[in-house]
């Protein structure tokens, strides 16, 4: 009797690989909170696409919208103006690499090689989450306190943002403030082809930091330079000409005070 339990447990393992090694899309509500001083949060709607259970992508929707028509006509959108609002992750856990992903607003693109370790503590208690049983975990990555909840009814070792490496699907993971909150709501087929950023440049935390700084100096800088009109909506879907100067210190306002990234530990000071 035992050994049959065995096999039938290795027969639904096999069944559940072998329906979730194909290209699936988990879609998660990110909630995060830009400001730790106001309680106003953002809701983005969020994808992880996940091919053959190796290489996966995390992005908002918008960005996969972005990089299909990139994809087909070489154009996108979806850029946002902060660097810290950005959350584009590249993952292939065959080689146990994983890359956070920056574009600018004229589509240069970074990528960081996250080398922190997740050292996740897997805890006995238990509960649902939906249709799923889940188990607590716990782990520090960016200088914040996690926590997940994750299931192994689906047998995929990954999930939202960077995080991945339990051995089920995390459903929720949320920082110990709540300022990041990740909730799976969806599962569907994504389908053969998965347009994703291919094309970029490595760069450090260090680079990275040096970047944001010349960045925030003159967010206009470069149009500046480009002899270029600068152009906003509206909000009728009407472009409208704006003084240089005063858009640029509202960027740089909007930078300085809504700065709390994901990854604490390396949080720019903006003066």
């Amino acid at each position: 009797m035992k050994k049959n339990k065995i096999f039938l447990f290795f027969l639904v393992l096999s069944v559940f690989n072998s329906i979730y090694c194909q290209n699936k899309t988990f879609k998660y509500d990110f909630e995060y909170k830009p400001n730790v001083l106001r309680d106003s949060t953002i809701l983005e709607k969020t994808v992880l696409d996940v091919k053959d259970d190796n290489l996966s992508i995390f992005r908002t929707e918008q960005e996969k919208i972005s990089d299909s028509l990139i994809a087909s006509t070489g154009l996108g959108s979806g850029r946002k103006m902060r660097f810290e609002d950005q959350f584009y992750v590249k993952k292939n856990l065959s080689k146990n690499e994983v890359f956070k992903s920056i574009q600018t607003m004229f589509r240069e693109i970074f990528f960081i090689k996250i080398n922190e370790e997740l050292d996740w503590k897997i805890l006995p208690e238990k509960n649902m989450i939906g249709t799923f049983n889940v188990q607590k975990a716990t782990v520090n990555y960016g200088g914040r306190n996690w926590t997940a909840w994750f299931t192994i009814e689906i047998p995929i070792q990954n999930g939202p943002y960077i995080f991945y490496g339990l051995p089920g699907l995390i459903i929720k993971i949320s920082d110990a403030e709540n300022n990041f909150i990740f909730s799976l709501t969806e599962i569907k087929d994504s389908g053969k082809d998965v347009y994703y950023r291919t094309k970029g440049s490595e760069i450090t935390w260090e680079q990275f930091k040096k970047l944001s700084e010349n960045y925030y100096s003159d967010p206009l800088a470069r149009v500046k330079s480009m002899g270029v009109p600068f152009k906003i909506n509206d909000g009728n879907g009407n472009p409208v000409s704006v003084d240089m100067k005063l858009q640029a210190d509202r960027m740089k306002k909007i930078i300085r005070e809504d700065n709390n990234p994901i990854e604490f530990n390396h949080k720019i000071k903006y003066e």
